[in-house]
């Protein structure tokens, strides 16, 4: 139903409780790219998407500032995840008959930019999965996945909208129940950036680890799994490391999520999460801000 009401979605983050690096993919659409083992979990915070159906065919695409600055967003419209998102959308129903329908969407920013949490994939389905509704296209999700393959690797993962198993480059999903429903995190968002491009390239990274089968993983993802990508950047970035010290001496845990930089830890309850966040924010100057989420249940 066409609707000029706005509507507003939330475009949830993810963390990595874990990701391994088990070798290279030997066949297909992405061979050569490293294959992966991970467990995506969905929390609720993130950058929030408004809608505004219009009857001209445009699309459009606002920034505005939340608890993060926009003065990363894409020079270019055109560059940007929702607005490609959006434009793949338009495509794919003009190609299937439907009318051409436009949308205005403004985003704001509140998940960093460069920290391992998804921000930009969650936004670009969050886009595939609001239009999908709000234009009537009525893609099922095997229509959608393909759009959200020529995104981003975690771009299929949010399509799902619950927690998951993460294989090949990230993109197979399955979804599986999580071992931390309802739990407390503190993420730390290091005053740094990290390229995901460098991580896989580090000449020190772990590529062979033996592929597990779920179970073994995420029932004790705190004790017998880790990620691939922490050890190098705590290594390279001065930054990155003062803040996994300083997360580690307050919770007596930490672990990179994504390629970084930003860093979680489990803690008991809200109150705890806001007092250990104080003292972090306080004691570490190498500290942007420390955000407090509650880990999303499975759908």
């Amino acid at each position: 139903m066409m609707t000029d009401a706005p509507t507003q979605w939330l475009a949830p983050v993810k963390i990595n409780l874990f990701l391994h690096i088990n070798g290279k993919i030997p066949e297909g659409a992405f061979r050569g790219y490293h294959e992966l083992q991970t467990y995506f979990q969905r929390l609720d915070y993130g950058d929030y998407l408004t809608f505004e159906c219009i009857k001209e065919p445009t699309i459009s695409v606002q920034w505005l500032e939340g608890d993060e600055s926009i003065a990363l967003k894409p020079l270019q419209e055109r560059n940007d995840l929702i607005y490609r998102a959006a434009a793949l959308l338009q495509a794919t129903a003009r190609a299937q008959g439907h009318p051409d329908q436009g949308v205005r969407i403004v985003l704001t920013k509140n998940t960093p930019v460069g920290g391992g949490l998804g921000g930009g994939s969650s936004a670009a389905a969050t886009t595939l999965l609001a239009l999908n509704q709000l234009w009537e296209t009525s893609l099922s999700l095997a229509e959608l996945l393909p759009l959200a393959r020529q995104l981003g690797a975690d771009v299929p993962f949010f399509l799902y909208e619950t927690n998951a198993w993460g294989e090949g480059i990230g993109d197979q999903i399955t979804p599986y129940p999580s071992p931390v429903v309802g739990k407390w995190f503190l993420i730390v968002v290091p005053a740094t950036r990290t390229l995901t491009a460098q991580g896989f390239a580090h000449p020190k990274l772990i590529r062979n680890e033996a592929k597990l089968v779920p179970s073994d993983l995420t029932e004790q993802w705190n004790k017998s799994s880790y990620n691939v990508f922490e050890a190098s950047a705590i290594a390279e970035d001065p930054t990155i490391a003062a803040c996994d010290k300083a997360l580690r001496n307050a919770t007596g845990f930490s672990r990179l999520t994504g390629s970084g930089a930003c860093l979680f830890s489990l803690v008991d309850n809200h109150a705890t999460a806001q007092r250990v966040a104080d003292i972090l924010i306080q004691g570490t100057h190498q500290i942007q801000r420390v955000i407090i989420a509650r880990a999303l249940p499975d759908k």
